[in-house]
């Protein structure tokens, strides 16, 4: 079990990375998003391409009007974050919310899962992208996904089942 200041150091961790991660999707400067969520808690650290990537399955689906996304992260030994992200062309993202990255030593599988409650009409297309608290970061493929099927209780029907790299 982590004690109180192992979790305080942790979270301090996660907060730096989202702000860090936060500012490389949106193009802001890292240190003007720290100052915003509070001095301090980052440097000017950045970002670098993780060579192992945790999420072996990612699958979206659209149904009653929301986008159910749920992913399968395999052996997964990090702390950080996951960052759901969605975009109406497949180019710019945009980031809808993040989970936190459970990492373990064992080996097991985690699913983890986040709902789109208001998906844009149309095509969306979603990714996941995977911070660690060591500064290193993964995307999972893309997949596009249907939301103007007139059969939302099929969900068969109202995802395309297109994974793109």
């Amino acid at each position: 079990m982590k004690t109180q200041r192992q979790y305080s150091t942790i979270k301090n961790k996660i907060v730096g990375i989202l702000i860090t991660a936060t500012a490389i999707l949106t193009g802001n400067n890292v240190q003007a998003q720290t100052q915003k969520m509070g001095s301090g808690l980052v440097g000017s650290a950045s970002l670098q391409l993780d060579t192992y990537n945790a999420i072996s399955s990612f699958s979206p689906v659209f149904n009653d009007g929301k986008t159910y996304i749920r992913w399968l992260a395999s052996n997964d030994e990090k702390d950080g974050i996951f960052i759901v992200e969605r975009s109406a062309d497949g180019v710019d993202f945009q980031a809808l919310g993040f989970k936190d990255r459970v990492g373990s030593p064992l080996c097991v599988n985690l699913f983890y899962s986040f709902i789109d409650e208001e998906p844009v009409s149309g095509v969306n297309y979603y990714r996941i992208m995977s911070v660690g608290t060591d500064q290193t970061y993964t995307f999972s493929d893309v997949v596009r996904v249907r939301t103007d099927v007139a059969d939302t209780a099929n969900p068969s029907n109202s995802a395309l089942g297109e994974t793109t790299k």
